[in-house]
């Protein structure tokens, strides 16, 4: 696990392996909800654009946390 599960907090943004940046949005217990992005802007707010997993899984998938306004290199 890169991240620790009980590290994770709302409002800020974490990077996976493949370069996507997921923004926390909501921890609700063990659900965690957030939108990705892949080069230079989140998506809407709209719920569509939300994904749910657990704060275990969101975890152990990214890689580091990083500035919301990180690039991909």
């Amino acid at each position: 696990m890169a991240v620790e599960a009980n590290s994770v907090c709302v409002g800020r943004c974490y990077v996976m392996h493949n370069s996507e940046v997921r923004k926390v949005l909501e921890i609700d217990g063990q659900k965690l909800t957030y939108v990705a992005r892949g080069k230079l802007a989140f998506p809407s707010w709209d719920r569509e654009m939300r994904r749910s997993t657990t704060t275990e899984t969101f975890a152990r998938d990214v890689d580091r946390e990083v500035p919301c306004d990180w690039h991909t290199p």
